[in-house]
């Protein structure tokens, strides 16, 4: 029999992460502190992404026999999704002019297989190519192989990443980069950071007794460690970006661990609601923006950080909301609908 264990905090935990993903793509503190801002943004909002494909992970992978029909369920699932997102930002794409210029055939391939069509898609074929490697991982080596592979191509992305600087000039592995970089964007992505976190969660599915063990100040350690190499890494300004630390999947295995030790009610509202405002919130942040300008708000709505930020929340968590009211009750009537054919038969 299935599982019947739920998790609320990891259910609550998903608006967090949503609200940290809006925070990183509005920077609400760059009015007031720019290093407090790097804090929020650049190490605390890192555990967002990671957070979600470990959460995959988990419940992918929740029992002995790791079947394939699970994993591929899951990649049409969240393939449908990304196309959906594709085809909501093709009007963006079309006013930034993202279908002018050179190479359009390689860049289309190279953004919708790896970089995502918009900034923040990136996850959802990171989600996809995450789930492959990692489930092909566990099935052909075992757990702690494949966990061994998959830490060892997260440390490629993190050479890519955040301590590009003190690699880019070595021979050989600079050139290594500088190729890589002509296939994709960054380094954060399903090829080197997801399949790590996706078995991480199925880490934790395994050993989920030890969260008995873990206290808070495991995990307050962890992100004081992880601010402190954040902000070395800033200062001697070797960072091509900021998403990929050393101490993340630490950071990231204690966090984890403390959302499983309450058990209770879940809320599959939460899961809807966070996933629509991940994927709309780009465009909350566009109506802003625009509507701001005419109305002349603009020096309240969009030059002050924190306000900017708290508008695009409001905004993106009402719409969130309004989809899964939406859908829940098109699904009602979709069963309802069923339900009187079945009887007329």
């Amino acid at each position: 029999m299935g599982e019947s264990r739920k998790y609320p905090r990891i259910d609550a935990f998903r608006l967090i992460a949503a609200l940290f993903v809006i925070a990183i793509h509005t920077s609400p503190l760059r009015s007031y502190s720019p290093y407090g801002d790097f804090i929020v943004t650049r190490v605390l909002g890192r555990v967002a992404v990671p957070f979600f494909f470990m959460v995959s992970g988990f419940f992918l992978y929740n029992s002995k026999e790791i079947g394939t029909s699970k994993i591929l369920n899951f990649i049409k699932k969240t393939t449908f999704l990304y196309v959906i997102s594709i085809l909501l930002y093709l009007p963006v794409n079309w006013y930034m002019g993202y279908f002018k210029g050179k190479m359009l055939a390689f860049r289309l391939l190279r953004d919708i297989v790896i970089d995502g069509t918009m900034y923040h898609l990136w996850y959802l074929p990171a989600a996809i190519t995450g789930a492959a490697i990692s489930f092909w991982c566990l099935r052909l080596l075992g757990l702690r192989k494949a966990l061994i592979v998959t830490g060892l191509l997260y440390l490629l992305g993190l050479l890519g990443d955040s301590y590009y600087g003190l690699i880019e000039n070595i021979p050989g592995l600079g050139s290594f980069y500088m190729g890589l970089f002509h296939i994709m964007d960054y380094t954060r992505n399903g090829f080197f950071m997801a399949p790590l976190f996706f078995l991480l969660g199925a880490v934790i599915r395994k050993y989920r007794k030890t969260a008995e063990k873990i206290s808070i100040w495991m995990l307050l350690c962890g992100i004081l460690l992880m601010t402190l190499e954040a902000t070395i890494l800033r200062d001697i300004g070797v960072m091509r970006h900021d998403s990929m630390y050393i101490s993340l999947p630490l950071v990231m295995f204690f966090l984890f661990l403390l959302l499983l030790k309450k058990e209770g009610r879940e809320f599959k509202s939460f899961r809807t609601i966070s996933m629509a405002v991940y994927i709309i919130h780009p465009l909350v942040i566009i109506a802003v923006r625009g509507i701001s300008k005419p109305l002349k708000l603009t020096e309240y709505t969009v030059n002050n950080s924190l306000i900017h930020f708290l508008v695009v929340a409001a905004g993106s968590f009402l719409a969130g909301i309004v989809y899964y009211l939406a859908a829940n009750k098109l699904t009602k009537e979709r069963g309802r609908t069923h339900v009187v054919y079945e009887n007329n038969k």
